[in-house]
Protein backbone atom coordinates (compact mmCIF):
# COMPACT_ATOMS: atom_id res chain seq x y z
CA UNK A 1 0.00 0.00 0.00
CA UNK A 2 0.88 3.51 -0.86
CA UNK A 3 1.79 6.05 2.26
CA UNK A 4 1.46 9.73 1.98
CA UNK A 5 3.38 11.08 5.31
CA UNK A 6 2.14 14.60 6.65
CA UNK A 7 4.42 16.50 8.40
CA UNK A 8 3.34 19.90 10.26
CA UNK A 9 5.73 22.46 11.65
CA UNK A 10 6.55 25.49 13.26
CA UNK A 11 9.81 27.54 14.52
CA UNK A 12 11.88 23.41 14.66
CA UNK A 13 13.65 23.51 10.95
CA UNK A 14 16.98 21.47 12.53
CA UNK A 15 15.18 18.86 13.97
CA UNK A 16 12.40 18.43 11.19
CA UNK A 17 15.18 17.57 8.90
CA UNK A 18 15.90 14.87 11.02
CA UNK A 19 12.45 13.28 11.07
CA UNK A 20 12.13 13.72 7.31
CA UNK A 21 15.53 11.75 7.30
CA UNK A 22 13.50 8.97 9.75
CA UNK A 23 11.02 9.24 6.67
CA UNK A 24 13.09 8.36 4.26
CA UNK A 25 15.39 5.23 5.97
CA UNK A 26 11.79 3.20 5.54
CA UNK A 27 11.84 -0.58 4.25
CA UNK A 28 9.02 0.84 2.45
CA UNK A 29 9.54 3.98 0.93
CA UNK A 30 6.54 6.75 1.82
CA UNK A 31 4.85 8.21 -2.00
CA UNK A 32 4.95 11.77 -0.87
CA UNK A 33 6.25 13.09 2.41
CA UNK A 34 4.08 17.18 2.72
CA UNK A 35 5.74 19.89 5.05
CA UNK A 36 3.03 22.34 6.29
CA UNK A 37 4.59 25.60 7.60
CA UNK A 38 3.73 29.18 7.94
CA UNK A 39 6.49 30.15 5.71
CA UNK A 40 9.49 27.87 4.00
CA UNK A 41 12.06 29.38 6.52
CA UNK A 42 10.78 26.89 8.94
CA UNK A 43 12.07 24.35 6.59
CA UNK A 44 15.97 23.49 6.02
CA UNK A 45 16.88 24.52 2.61
CA UNK A 46 18.52 21.30 2.71
CA UNK A 47 15.18 19.21 4.14
CA UNK A 48 13.18 20.56 0.89
CA UNK A 49 15.69 19.41 -1.41
CA UNK A 50 15.54 15.92 -0.43
CA UNK A 51 13.67 13.00 -3.02
CA UNK A 52 9.68 13.45 -2.51
CA UNK A 53 9.63 15.85 -0.47
CA UNK A 54 7.16 19.00 -0.97
CA UNK A 55 6.25 21.94 0.96
CA UNK A 56 2.68 23.43 1.33
CA UNK A 57 1.99 27.08 2.69
CA UNK A 58 -0.91 27.14 5.78
CA UNK A 59 -1.49 29.71 8.58
CA UNK A 60 -0.76 28.21 11.58
CA UNK A 61 -2.42 25.64 13.72
CA UNK A 62 -1.76 22.22 13.79
CA UNK A 63 -5.55 20.99 12.39
CA UNK A 64 -5.29 24.06 9.40
CA UNK A 65 -1.85 23.12 8.53
CA UNK A 66 -3.21 19.36 8.92
CA UNK A 67 -6.15 20.07 6.69
CA UNK A 68 -3.76 22.21 3.76
CA UNK A 69 -1.68 19.30 3.76
CA UNK A 70 -4.09 16.59 3.05
CA UNK A 71 -5.81 18.51 0.01
CA UNK A 72 -2.20 17.98 -1.67
CA UNK A 73 -2.50 13.90 -0.94
CA UNK A 74 -1.55 12.18 -4.03
CA UNK A 75 -4.79 10.37 -5.41
CA UNK A 76 -2.64 6.95 -5.76
CA UNK A 77 -2.05 7.10 -2.04
CA UNK A 78 -3.89 4.25 0.10
CA UNK A 79 -2.83 5.46 3.82
CA UNK A 80 -1.56 9.17 5.32
CA UNK A 81 0.41 9.11 8.33
CA UNK A 82 0.25 12.00 10.48
CA UNK A 83 3.41 12.66 12.24
CA UNK A 84 5.05 15.19 14.62
CA UNK A 85 8.35 17.25 13.51
CA UNK A 86 10.24 15.32 16.51
CA UNK A 87 9.66 11.89 15.98
CA UNK A 88 12.31 8.53 14.79
CA UNK A 89 10.32 6.12 13.14
CA UNK A 90 11.60 2.39 13.13
CA UNK A 91 13.38 1.58 9.66
CA UNK A 92 9.55 -0.77 9.50
CA UNK A 93 7.32 1.43 10.73
CA UNK A 94 5.78 2.07 7.32
CA UNK A 95 6.13 -1.78 6.25
CA UNK A 96 4.70 -2.59 9.35
CA UNK A 97 1.38 -0.39 8.76
CA UNK A 98 0.99 -0.70 5.11
CA UNK A 99 1.05 -4.80 6.59
CA UNK A 100 -1.62 -3.96 8.92
CA UNK A 101 -4.13 -2.15 6.32
CA UNK A 102 -4.27 -4.66 3.83
CA UNK A 103 -4.24 -7.77 6.31
CA UNK A 104 -7.27 -6.02 8.31
CA UNK A 105 -9.43 -3.94 5.55
CA UNK A 106 -11.71 -2.63 8.78
CA UNK A 107 -9.03 -1.01 9.99
CA UNK A 108 -9.38 2.77 9.68
CA UNK A 109 -7.40 4.38 11.72
CA UNK A 110 -3.91 3.19 13.58
CA UNK A 111 -1.19 4.67 15.97
CA UNK A 112 2.05 2.97 16.35
CA UNK A 113 3.90 1.82 19.87
CA UNK A 114 6.35 4.59 21.18
CA UNK A 115 9.40 2.60 22.71
CA UNK A 116 10.03 6.11 24.63
CA UNK A 117 7.47 9.16 24.76
CA UNK A 118 9.02 12.87 25.24
CA UNK A 119 5.66 14.24 24.59
CA UNK A 120 4.37 12.96 28.09
CA UNK A 121 7.86 12.63 29.51
CA UNK A 122 11.28 13.45 29.33
CA UNK A 123 12.57 14.66 26.56
CA UNK A 124 15.22 12.71 24.41
CA UNK A 125 17.38 13.65 22.13
CA UNK A 126 17.63 12.21 18.38
CA UNK A 127 20.44 9.85 18.58
CA UNK A 128 18.75 8.23 21.58
CA UNK A 129 15.88 7.92 19.94
CA UNK A 130 17.57 6.57 16.92
CA UNK A 131 19.47 4.14 19.00
CA UNK A 132 16.33 3.28 20.72
CA UNK A 133 14.92 1.99 17.33
CA UNK A 134 17.70 0.31 15.76
CA UNK A 135 18.26 -1.61 18.74
CA UNK A 136 14.15 -2.61 18.39
CA UNK A 137 14.72 -3.32 14.66
CA UNK A 138 17.78 -5.56 15.26
CA UNK A 139 16.11 -7.80 17.67
CA UNK A 140 12.69 -8.13 16.00
CA UNK A 141 11.14 -9.69 12.75
CA UNK A 142 10.08 -6.86 10.68
CA UNK A 143 7.59 -9.97 8.49
CA UNK A 144 6.18 -10.86 11.74
CA UNK A 145 2.15 -10.53 11.59
CA UNK A 146 0.61 -7.46 12.72
CA UNK A 147 -0.02 -7.03 16.85
CA UNK A 148 -2.59 -5.08 17.59
CA UNK A 149 -5.02 -3.59 20.28
CA UNK A 150 -8.12 -1.33 20.50
CA UNK A 151 -7.34 1.84 21.91
CA UNK A 152 -9.63 4.85 22.91
CA UNK A 153 -7.94 7.54 20.00
CA UNK A 154 -5.36 7.71 17.91
CA UNK A 155 -2.14 9.63 19.22
CA UNK A 156 -1.22 12.47 17.13
CA UNK A 157 2.45 12.48 17.27
CA UNK A 158 1.88 9.28 14.80
CA UNK A 159 -1.18 8.29 13.34
CA UNK A 160 -2.31 6.44 10.00
CA UNK A 161 -5.54 6.89 8.28
CA UNK A 162 -7.12 4.49 5.34
CA UNK A 163 -8.08 7.55 2.61
CA UNK A 164 -10.65 5.52 1.23
CA UNK A 165 -12.61 6.19 4.49
CA UNK A 166 -11.56 9.90 5.27
CA UNK A 167 -14.55 11.05 3.18
CA UNK A 168 -14.90 14.57 4.11
CA UNK A 169 -13.60 14.09 7.63
CA UNK A 170 -10.72 16.88 8.42
CA UNK A 171 -8.97 18.68 11.53
CA UNK A 172 -10.97 21.11 13.48
CA UNK A 173 -9.95 24.39 12.56
CA UNK A 174 -12.09 25.84 15.34
CA UNK A 175 -8.89 24.23 17.76
CA UNK A 176 -6.62 26.59 16.96
CA UNK A 177 -2.54 26.88 17.57
CA UNK A 178 -1.39 23.95 19.06
CA UNK A 179 -4.96 22.44 18.83
CA UNK A 180 -5.13 20.39 22.19
CA UNK A 181 -6.92 17.15 22.20
CA UNK A 182 -7.30 17.49 18.11
CA UNK A 183 -5.99 14.21 17.73
CA UNK A 184 -8.92 12.46 20.10
CA UNK A 185 -11.81 14.52 17.83
CA UNK A 186 -9.99 13.27 14.57
CA UNK A 187 -9.99 9.69 15.62
CA UNK A 188 -13.29 9.66 17.23
CA UNK A 189 -14.84 11.14 14.23
CA UNK A 190 -13.38 9.17 11.61
CA UNK A 191 -14.04 5.82 13.42
CA UNK A 192 -17.05 6.89 14.19
CA UNK A 193 -19.97 3.27 13.55
CA UNK A 194 -16.83 1.61 12.70
CA UNK A 195 -13.77 -0.12 14.10
CA UNK A 196 -12.12 1.74 16.77
CA UNK A 197 -8.75 3.00 16.61
CA UNK A 198 -5.94 0.35 17.28
CA UNK A 199 -2.16 0.29 18.19
CA UNK A 200 0.07 -1.90 16.13
CA UNK A 201 2.89 -3.29 18.20
CA UNK A 202 4.62 -4.09 14.74
CA UNK A 203 4.95 -0.18 14.37
CA UNK A 204 7.23 1.37 16.54
CA UNK A 205 8.65 4.58 17.31
CA UNK A 206 10.22 7.24 19.75
CA UNK A 207 8.77 11.09 20.36
CA UNK A 208 11.36 13.17 21.10
CA UNK A 209 9.49 15.62 22.97
CA UNK A 210 11.25 19.21 22.06
CA UNK A 211 9.46 21.98 23.73
CA UNK A 212 10.38 24.63 21.12
CA UNK A 213 8.17 25.56 18.75
CA UNK A 214 4.95 25.52 21.12
CA UNK A 215 2.34 27.83 21.77
CA UNK A 216 3.00 29.69 24.97
CA UNK A 217 2.14 28.32 28.54
CA UNK A 218 -0.82 30.62 28.86
CA UNK A 219 -2.49 29.66 25.98
CA UNK A 220 -2.08 25.94 26.13
CA UNK A 221 -3.49 26.24 30.14
CA UNK A 222 -6.27 27.41 28.95
CA UNK A 223 -6.53 24.99 26.12
CA UNK A 224 -6.73 21.76 28.78
CA UNK A 225 -9.41 23.49 30.55
CA UNK A 226 -11.61 25.21 27.57
CA UNK A 227 -11.01 22.16 24.73
CA UNK A 228 -12.67 19.28 26.35
CA UNK A 229 -15.62 20.97 27.48
CA UNK A 230 -15.81 22.23 23.43
CA UNK A 231 -15.64 18.59 22.39
CA UNK A 232 -18.02 17.56 24.82
CA UNK A 233 -20.65 19.87 23.76
CA UNK A 234 -19.52 19.24 20.08
CA UNK A 235 -19.82 14.96 20.15
CA UNK A 236 -20.42 14.06 23.68
CA UNK A 237 -17.08 11.60 23.45
CA UNK A 238 -16.27 12.84 27.11
CA UNK A 239 -18.44 12.81 30.11
CA UNK A 240 -17.63 15.44 32.75
CA UNK A 241 -16.21 13.45 35.25
CA UNK A 242 -13.51 12.33 32.54
CA UNK A 243 -13.24 15.99 32.02
CA UNK A 244 -12.59 16.63 35.71
CA UNK A 245 -10.52 13.83 36.54
CA UNK A 246 -8.08 13.16 33.24
CA UNK A 247 -7.45 16.98 31.98
CA UNK A 248 -8.64 19.21 34.90
CA UNK A 249 -7.78 17.98 37.74
CA UNK A 250 -4.81 16.26 36.41
CA UNK A 251 -3.28 19.16 34.59
CA UNK A 252 -3.54 21.62 37.61
CA UNK A 253 -2.21 19.26 39.85
CA UNK A 254 0.69 18.54 37.82
CA UNK A 255 1.11 22.64 37.40
CA UNK A 256 1.08 23.20 40.98
CA UNK A 257 3.31 20.12 41.49
CA UNK A 258 5.74 21.44 38.96
CA UNK A 259 6.00 25.10 40.15
CA UNK A 260 6.84 23.64 43.43
CA UNK A 261 9.51 21.21 41.96
CA UNK A 262 10.89 23.98 40.03
CA UNK A 263 10.14 21.76 36.52
CA UNK A 264 11.95 24.16 33.79
CA UNK A 265 11.16 21.68 30.98
CA UNK A 266 7.44 23.60 30.94
CA UNK A 267 6.28 27.24 31.95
CA UNK A 268 4.10 25.83 34.68
CA UNK A 269 3.11 29.67 35.90
CA UNK A 270 1.83 30.20 32.69
CA UNK A 271 0.25 26.73 32.38
CA UNK A 272 -1.37 27.96 35.16
CA UNK A 273 -2.74 30.83 34.73
CA UNK A 274 -4.07 29.96 31.20
CA UNK A 275 -5.85 27.24 33.26
CA UNK A 276 -7.23 29.92 35.85
CA UNK A 277 -8.28 32.37 32.97
CA UNK A 278 -10.02 29.01 30.97
CA UNK A 279 -12.18 28.45 34.20
CA UNK A 280 -13.79 31.89 34.53
CA UNK A 281 -13.81 31.62 30.52
CA UNK A 282 -16.20 29.06 30.91
CA UNK A 283 -17.70 30.42 34.41
CA UNK A 284 -19.03 33.34 32.42
CA UNK A 285 -20.72 30.60 30.18
CA UNK A 286 -18.24 31.10 27.15
CA UNK A 287 -16.67 27.75 25.40
CA UNK A 288 -15.09 29.42 22.77
CA UNK A 289 -11.33 27.26 21.82
CA UNK A 290 -10.32 30.25 19.96
CA UNK A 291 -10.09 32.84 22.71
CA UNK A 292 -6.75 31.86 23.56
CA UNK A 293 -6.00 33.96 20.21
CA UNK A 294 -6.81 37.25 22.70
CA UNK A 295 -4.25 35.95 25.29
Amino acid sequence: MKIAVIICTINRPAILHQTVLSALRQSLAPLQIILSSPGPEHVLPETLELPGVEWVHSPPGLAIQRNCALARISPDADLVAFLDDDIELSQFYCEAMARLFQQEPHIVLASGRLLHDGGRGARIENAEARALCEGYDHQHDPAAPPSWRVIDSGYGCNMVVRISELGNCRFDENLPLYAWLEDRDFSHRCTSGKVPPVELSNAVAVHLGWRSGRVSGVRLGFSTVVNPVYLRKKTRMFSLSYIVVHYWLRCLVGNILGILTRDRDYDRWGLLRGNMIGYWHLLTGNCNPQYILRL
